[in-house]
């Protein structure tokens, strides 16, 4: 935790004052599409709830957008009793406030990690937050943003042999399930040469984001949930639905291997994205 900033009295706290409203500011400025950072980390603040509202809740969190922080304000009583705020400010890669759309979302974060899929890029999308907090909402569009983007990549010539597969699996508890197979039971072993894959897991090659949307509304139906009190319909599993651009082999390769009984062959992969959302945390 950073240093607090001073102390001030309750009654002088400006609200909203770090965030005037206007999207119109760039959440990825500096950011080269070309080589991204390797990790970064993304908070988001989501809206005061109905029900909070209806408590008479305060919102405690100021983001800084520009800054690339939030503030959150804690209450405290001195000796005397008399009222006064703590500010803790705590720094982020990007700070996102509650009315910045999904749209610029994506493009601040997902967005420059599409053109690195096709220079043999491996990239994951976690999503991480209490259960309530707007997971799901945030990342459900994420994948089919990210879609249009690598349709608009593969359009080129020079990509022509590469083909988008799509495959989604829950974990849930130590069982792994096959979200677009009938949530056939799944394994994870590690291969002979020491990677972790999972076994038997079902990929669509896809050619358009009208599919993808089926398959992303198919996975979610498919997902387990369960009724807290913060959200009546809470995930309760880790949800992985991956996109992986393979590079199909030439038709003489794989007619010569099927007229002589040689192994078939296979794909290969030339990038990799994972969006992971996460089951909520109730601490």
């Amino acid at each position: 935790m950073l240093p607090p900033f001073p102390l001030s009295p309750i009654s002088n706290r400006p609200r909203s004052a770090l965030t005037p409203p206007s999207q119109s500011r760039s959440l990825n400025a500096g950011i080269n599409s070309e080589d991204p950072p390797k990790i970064r980390v993304v908070v988001r603040k989501r809206p005061i709830s109905r029900k909070e509202r209806e408590r008479g809740d305060e919102d405690v969190i100021d983001v800084s957008i520009q800054g690339s922080f939030v503030v959150v304000n804690e209450t405290k009583v001195k000796v005397d009793l008399t009222k006064y705020l703590e500010k803790h400010q705590f720094n982020f890669d990007t700070a996102i406030d509650e009315v910045v759309d999904n749209d610029t979302v994506y493009r601040s974060t997902v967005q420059p990690l599409v053109s690195t899929l096709f220079r043999n890029g491996m990239a994951s999308c976690f999503a991480y937050g209490q259960t309530g907090s707007g997971k799901t909402y945030t990342m459900s569009p994420l994948p089919t943003r990210a879609a249009a983007d690598i349709f608009g990549y593969l359009s080129r010539p020079e990509h022509s042999d590469i083909a988008l597969h799509v495959s989604c699996f829950e974990i849930y508890g130590n069982k792994i399930f096959d979200l677009l197979n009938q949530r056939n039971k799944l394994n994870i072993l590690e291969d002979a040469k020491k990677k972790v894959v999972v076994v038997g897991l079902k990929e669509f090659v896809v050619d358009s984001v009208e599919v993808v949307k089926q398959l992303i509304e198919e996975s979610g139906t498919q997902r387990s949930t369960g009724s807290t009190a913060a959200n009546a319909d809470s995930s309760r599993s880790h949800s992985i639905m991956q996109f992986a651009l393979k590079r199909m082999p030439p038709p003489a390769a794989a007619a010569a291997a099927a007229r002589f009984g040689g192994e078939p062959v296979e794909a290969k992969l030339v990038g990799k994205i994972s969006f992971i959302d996460l089951a909520g945390s109730e601490r």
